[in-house]
């Protein structure tokens, strides 16, 4: 199960690069990374209800200047092997994911600065001629898979220690279920709203 764990945590760190204009082809999209994850390990319906609903959650959010926004892919990876590998209720592991999207924005902010540190250091080797740009590429690519994928895997992790132990999950069950419930009418709501005002705009 680990194994299976490790293998889709990492999985999900390529469908990543797809948000840092590697492809762009909108698979690290929540709406399409629950789906395939929850296929893979066996539960596709639980992965796209997981999936959908955290892209209706967190489809508000847009990147603008220095800005980083939850990232949607972590959360709705993480929710998928919580329920999996984590042996969380489906609601508890939605929101366990939610949880860990918003955190990643921290851990994404720091990748972000440490890219902007290899600036000085590219126009001094512009400057010489000794540019090996496509190193560079290739190096953030990598260390963006690698984070994002060991990041996700920690906290299906973290989810899987917290079953393991019975951290109040019965309570946190029951409260998770109900508002698990809800999540549907206000992601739609949102979006209602979200559109009315865009029409309003015209």
């Amino acid at each position: 199960m680990i194994l299976k764990a490790l293998i889709s945590s990492f999985f999900a760190g390529l469908l990543e690069l797809d948000n840092v204009q590697a492809g762009q082809m909108l698979i690290s999209r929540p709406a399409f990374v629950g789906p395939a994850l929850g296929w893979l390990n066996g539960c596709p319906l639980e992965g796209a209800k997981i999936g959908l609903l955290t892209e209706l959650i967190y489809l508000d959010f847009i990147p603008i200047g220095g800005v980083v926004p939850p990232n949607g892919l972590v959360a709705a990876a993480v929710g998928v092997l919580g329920f999996v590998w984590g042996g969380l209720p489906e609601s508890a592991a939605f929101f366990f994911g939610i949880l860990a999207g918003f955190l990643y924005g921290n851990v994404e902010f720091r990748l972000r600065a440490l890219r902007s540190a290899w600036i000085s250091d590219i126009e001094a080797q512009a400057k010489s001629g000794t540019l090996r740009l496509e190193r560079r590429i290739a190096g953030s690519l990598l260390a963006e898979s690698a984070v994002s994928g060991s990041y996700v895997f920690i906290f299906s992790g973290l989810s899987a220690l917290a079953t393991g132990l019975g951290w109040g999950l019965g309570t946190m069950s029951r409260a998770s279920d109900f508002a698990y419930s809800l999540m549907p009418w206000l992601g739609l709501s949102g979006l209602y709203f979200r559109f009315w005002t865009q029409v309003r705009k015209k």
